[in-house]
C-alpha cells in the first residue's frame, strides 16, 4: 500500500476534512487587509471624484479588478485533487423541464435579491453620508469608507481566528 493512501474510512474521511483551502483573501492577513481597503476606497469614490461618469467607469473598472483578484486567487488551488468524471444522468423529459423552471426561478430570486440589496445599499450609505456631512465632515463618503473597512476587516479577521481555533 502507498505511503500517501489512507488505511481505513476514517482516515480518508480526515484527511478530506483536513485539506487546506487556497483562498488567500480571506486565508491570510494581507488578503484581509486587501479586502478592507478596497471596501473602503470603493466607498470613498464620491468624495474624490466629482464626475458622475469618471465615477461610473471608475466604480466598473474598479469592480473588475477586484473582481479579478479574487478569481485569480479562487483558480490557484494547489492541492485541489482531480475528481472522477461523474456519468451524465438520464432525466425524463418532464423531470428535466421542471428543474428548469425551478433553476431558473431561483437564479431570478438571487438576481433579485442582489438588486434589492444594493439598493438598500446605497440608500444606507447616503442617509449615513448624510449624517456625517450635518456633523461637518468634509469628506463624509472617505469617512464612511474608512468604518466600512473596518468593520470589513474586524469581521474577516474575527472569522479567521474562529476557522483557526476550529482547526486547531
Amino acid at each position: 500500500m502507498p505511503m500517501n493512501q489512507p488505511h481505513s474510512q476514517h482516515e480518508s474521511n480526515v484527511q478530506a476534512d483536513t485539506r487546506v483551502d487556497n483562498y488567500a483573501l480571506d486565508d491570510t492577513l494581507a488578503g484581509r487587509i486587501t479586502q478592507s481597503a478596497a471596501a473602503g476606497l470603493m466607498l470613498s469614490f464620491p468624495d474624490w471624484i466629482k464626475n458622475k461618469t469618471a465615477l461610473s467607469i471608475t466604480y466598473v473598472f474598479s469592480f473588475i479588478g477586484f473582481g479579478a483578484l479574487v478569481a485569480i486567487t479562487n483558480a490557484q488551488r494547489e492541492d485541489e485533487e482531480p475528481q472522477a468524471e461523474q456519468p451524465p444522468v438520464e432525466h425524463p423529459q418532464a423531470e428535466q423541464n421542471d428543474s428548469d423552471l425551478k433553476q431558473w426561478a431561483v437564479s431570478a430570486a438571487v438576481i433579485l435579491l442582489f438588486v434589492l440589496g444594493g439598493f438598500i445599499n446605497v440608500k444606507v450609505s447616503q442617509a449615513v453620508v448624510k449624517r456625517l456631512r450635518k456633523r461637518g465632515l468634509s469628506k463624509p463618503w472617505t469617512a464612511w469608507g474608512a468604518i466600512a473597512a473596518a468593520f470589513v476587516f474586524l469581521v474577516s479577521e474575527l472569522e479567521a481566528r474562529d476557522i483557526e481555533k476550529l482547526a486547531a
